[in-house]
């Protein structure tokens, strides 16, 4: 299991998630990526709303939602196992935009 972290204001607006409670990772357009997170509620009850995380990547959002999904599922044996998504920030350069959006 791997953690991401979300990075939209560093140092007050980031959120960590487990791989584990990712849903989905949908393109919705070619500039937008919506990671779609499941809590407890989601096994319980078939109406629930996810929160979601929505990424900002102009003309790639195709290509960061694969580095997205080949990195979620990567280990990295004695390194870090956290992958920070941020903005403009190696390796999701073409991110301009990471937001938090509860039971979107």
């Amino acid at each position: 299991m791997r953690m991401l972290h979300f990075v939209d204001t560093a140092g007050s607006d980031e959120t960590f998630v487990s791989s584990d409670h990712i849903h989905m990772i949908q393109v919705t357009d070619a500039n937008t990526v919506k990671v779609h997170i499941k809590d407890r509620a989601f096994e319980e009850t078939a109406d629930v709303r996810l929160d979601q995380i929505v990424l900002t990547a102009t003309a790639k959002s195709a290509v960061v939602a694969l580095r997205l999904s080949e990195h979620m599922v990567a280990t990295n044996h004695g390194g870090s196992s956290v992958l920070t998504v941020k903005a403009a920030t190696s390796p999701f350069t073409e991110v301009s935009t990471v937001a938090f959006t509860a039971g979107a």
